[in-house]
């Protein structure tokens, strides 16, 4: 079975467009939350979230390709852009390489399909209001074809939708196809678009924080005992997935292993999560890494900051550690960029892998007043830098159910 080693990474979140900008916001314990406009001109009770950049620069595409492509693709063909730059991955090379796209979005389409239907009603019922390029604007899988499309990606290429488990789960896959040896190499990740049509359904099920409009740096605070919610946000997370073969065919420098994934589902609530469905698939993960919770240096947690999932998550890791006297490491990097929903998984992989490769951990920002029974955990709450660990465990658990967790592991 071949190891996965990732060579390359992306990102567009609401703290930057590249690596180099979410790496210097993580030490600095930069916020990504701000006031969102449009939310408080349709009165939304949280008028808060992340803002990625929807409409970055990118020479890769030109104006008739822009006519069906969303914010989500130009937001993709960017962050993957990096991922092949780091990669050391020459453009004009993939269609010849033995390549898969494994991409995933939850909810993205909510704005573009408001705005047709509402442009032809207000028309009069008129099809000739409604664009030709809708459908390619609209449908889930618009990213990942705009990635083939404009990379020449030839293997397999398909989108994952698990809410917020997507993007892991995606990577997950690519994981499998590598290990299985169908490919040398897969692109892998997720991304998601922030609008007002998407957040209406999230501020109908209070899922948000809404205690923080006037002060919305600070509404993001995990495991902080007057956490209200999460903030929903978009961003962009792609990487370059390899085998440990191809790595070395290229001479290229891994940056970590993907040693360990696991998956499950709860199958006893569509939004409430379970302690043990997160145990199990976290020791699923150790399991396949042939480690124990004992090496694990680092967990970048779930996290959301929703008064409920918070403390699951933490009794779940709890009963990981058992009796072990294990002591990782707890943050959540959402306390900075909000949840990604989509692409929230995979950015959080790459935030680990950050950390791991340069040995520092992030603080979570605002955990001002620890829950007080969170107080046997090693929460993060001040940034370290000169840290040791050789494994780190991200965490990605779904409404619907959809469980997701995976071990990254440093490179000698």
């Amino acid at each position: 079975m071949e190891r996965v080693f990732i060579t390359g990474r992306g990102l567009l979140t609401p703290l930057g467009n590249d690596l180099e900008a979410n790496e210097a916001a993580l030490r600095n314990g930069t916020s990504g939350i701000t006031s969102i406009p449009e939310f408080a001109e349709v009165k939304l009770d949280s008028t808060v979230g992340g803002m990625a950049d929807h409409e970055p620069v990118t020479e890769l595409i030109d104006r008739k390709t822009k006519r069906f492509c969303p914010p989500v693709g130009l937001m993709s063909v960017v962050a993957v852009e990096e991922a092949f730059r780091e990669a050391k991955i020459a453009l004009e090379d993939i269609p010849g390489m033995r390549m898969a796209l494994v991409g995933g979005q939850a909810a993205s389409n909510s704005r573009e399909l408001h705005e047709n239907a509402a442009k032809y009603i207000e028309t009069g019922c008129r099809l000739r209001s409604i664009s030709p390029f809708a459908v390619p604007r609209i449908m889930p899988s618009s990213a990942v074809s705009i990635l083939s499309l404009i990379f020449g990606i030839k293997g397999e290429s398909y989108d994952i939708s698990a809410a917020c488990a997507t993007s892991a789960l995606s990577l997950m896959q690519a994981v499998r196809l590598i290990r299985s040896g169908e490919y040398d190499m897969v692109v892998s990740g997720g991304v998601e678009q922030l609008d007002w049509q998407t957040a209406l359904g999230f501020c109908a099920c209070r899922a948000l924080s809404t205690h923080y409009n006037d002060t919305p740096e600070k509404a993001s605070r995990p495991f902080d005992r007057n956490r209200d919610g999460f903030v929903l946000s978009s961003g962009a997370a792609y990487l370059v997935l390899e085998s440990e073969r191809s790595v070395r065919a290229r001479g290229v420098r891994p940056i970590c292993e993907i040693s360990g994934i696991g998956a499950n589902s709860n199958a006893i609530d569509m939004v409430v999560p379970d302690a043990d469905a997160s145990a199990a698939v976290m020791s699923a993960a150790l399991k396949d890494a042939d480690l124990s919770i004992k090496d694990i240096g680092y967990i970048n947690t779930h996290g959301t900051a929703t008064p409920v999932g918070d403390g699951v998550e933490l009794e779940a890791i709890r009963k990981v550690i058992g009796n072990s006297g294990a002591v990782p490491a707890i943050n959540s990097t959402k306390s900075q960029t909000g949840h990604m929903v989509g692409a929230t998984g995979a950015a959080e992989v790459i935030f680990s892998s950050i950390m791991l490769d340069k040995q520092f951990i992030s603080k979570s920002v605002n955990l001002d007043e620890p829950d007080e029974a969170f107080g046997w955990a090693d929460l993060v709450r001040e940034y370290r830098e000169g840290v040791r660990f050789n494994h780190a465990l991200s965490n990605s658990f779904a409404f619907g159910g959809s469980n997701a967790c995976i071990i990254i592991s440093r490179c000698d």
